[in-house]
């Protein structure tokens, strides 16, 4: 079997619509997909991807869709009509009825033929879908507001069934691993001093693509690592740089994987890169370790903090207590977010539901680094989450004056300034609850130090792997 052949019966989404149904007492259920996005105009789009509650419920990945779901679970498809333009410049495309099927759906209409009516429903993100949307139900949905604009009682339900993964889920972020796999042990292989960020960042994505994959969600590479969202720019990268690369490939029917590796462009670590990526790969380990059904997620980043603040005291940058530096949340100057987050149909699963999913029982933190935890709830067997601390030297927080006032002499911010260079390290897997423990389905990308520099540089330069010699590319009049 390969990716593109990996499907869900037309019974799984059936079954999620009958679960659903029940939870919401079989109250009518409007759910709208996004609309095709341009790019610059109409005619050029930008990728399209499906609303991800739409997705789960039907599978259906149609821009321009919707789905209304009634007592039972019967449903009615609501999709663009067919025309003999389609077929012109896009080729035969399914019937309305055919794409039912596909879903187990019992009826399928065009999307005109969607009247307005008081269905149950939830703001999504794209903007056009969410419009038509609210005309349908005759109100307004904000898609920064779902608990105010949104209906509770069905963005209660769709958050229980969402919250964890089935068989069929999990087997599809596998399938999303292996590409992500693949792809990372190729960047490493092709990274030396005098490539770009930007070679680097094209094999990944094309390993993902020749798996019929696209991107979870934009590739970061850089060595720039203390940048925690920074992005390729075209650098060339350096002997004594360190290469962060945060690249997941998204799966069959829409599941994320989300993997941070970081390794260093010589292939060899050098004395102090080593011993921060020691430190950040001991945390990675514990983190990964307190992984369990009825574990707190905060309690989860917290053991992470630990390791890191331990680290961090030994090499002179924190002075104090451990565990009296991190409820002060001193190491948060070196560790300044979250360790991670919720994973599946969304690379933050569920994030547009806001605190609603992720806060169901607890208030965020307001203390800086903590307020970033993406999540605070206890874990549940199927859930999948990420573990992904990191160190970074970012000036932007070490000369920040109000962390310099809160933290005073708990930091060594003379010695810190001395680390600024050293860039971050960040090492992420993605993590299956179990009903005694955790499952790594990321375990095989390499992360170990004597690994990552057997693997980085071993393989052909990026050049060589885009084309054989006799087909290389010359611009008339350069060279």
């Amino acid at each position: 079997m390969t990716p593109a052949q990996h499907r869900f019966e037309p019974s799984v989404f059936a079954d999620r619509r009958r679960r659903l149904a029940q939870l919401v007492g079989d109250r009518p259920v409007l759910l709208m997909g996004h609309r095709q996005s341009a790019r610059n105009y109409l005619a050029n789009p930008l990728p399209f991807r499906q609303d991800s509650t739409l997705l789960y419920f039907t599978g259906v990945e149609e821009p321009g869709s919707a789905a209304v779901i009634g007592p039972g679970g019967h449903t009615t498809l609501y999709l663009p009509e067919r025309t003999a333009a389609d077929a012109l410049w896009h080729g035969p495309r399914p019937s309305l009825a055919d794409v039912a099927a596909t879903c187990g759906a019992e009826a399928a209409q065009p999307i005109d033929a969607l009247a307005p009516s008081s269905y149950l429903t939830l703001p999504i993100a794209e903007p056009h879908g969410n419009a038509h949307a609210a005309r349908i139900v005759g109100k307004s949905l904000d898609p920064a507001d779902p608990i105010g604009t949104g209906d509770r009682d069905l963005l209660d339900a769709v958050i229980q069934l969402r919250l964890t993964r089935d068989w069929d889920e999990v087997l599809a972020m596998r399938w999303a691993m292996f590409a992500t796999k693949e792809a990372h042990v190729v960047a490493m292989e092709s990274t030396r001093p005098g490539v770009t960020d930007h070679a680097i960042q094209a094999l990944i994505e094309g390993v993902f693509a020749l798996h019929g994959m696209p991107t979870a969600y934009p590739s970061i590479v850089t060595a720039r690592g203390e940048v925690l969202h920074g992005h390729a720019v075209g650098d060339v990268l350096k002997r004594g740089d360190l290469l962060l690369v945060d690249a997941g490939a998204e799966g069959p029917h829409g599941y994320a994987s989300d993997i941070t590796r970081t390794w260093p462009v010589s292939g060899t670590f050098t004395p102090r890169q080593r011993d921060v990526y020691a430190a950040v790969l001991a945390a990675n380990e514990a983190g990964i370790e307190a992984v369990a059904p009825g574990v707190r997620y905060m309690d989860v980043h917290l053991t992470a903090a630990r390791v890191l603040t331990q680290a961090l005291k030994d090499w002179g940058l924190l002075r104090g207590d451990v565990d009296g530096l991190v409820e002060q949340g001193a190491h948060a100057v070196f560790f300044p977010h979250g360790v991670g987050h919720l994973i599946g149909l969304d690379v933050h699963d569920m994030e547009l539901f806001g605190d609603a999913a992720l806060y169901p029982d607890a208030n965020r933190s307001e203390q800086f680094g903590l307020g970033y935890l993406r999540m605070d709830r206890d874990l549940e067997e199927g859930m999948v989450v990420t573990i992904e601390p990191g160190l970074y030297w970012a000036p932007a927080i070490l000369n920040d004056d109000a962390l310099r006032a809160r933290l005073g002499d708990s930091v060594e911010w003379v010695v810190a300034e001395q680390w600024v260079g050293l860039g971050g390290i960040r090492i992420e897997d993605d993590v299956l609850v179990t009903s005694d423990g955790f499952d790594v389905l990321s375990e095989a990308i390499p992360k170990a130090i004597d690994e990552i520099e057997e693997i980085v540089g071993s393989g052909l330069p990026p050049k060589d792997r885009m084309a054989p010699a006799e087909a290389k590319c010359r611009i008339p009049g350069v060279g």
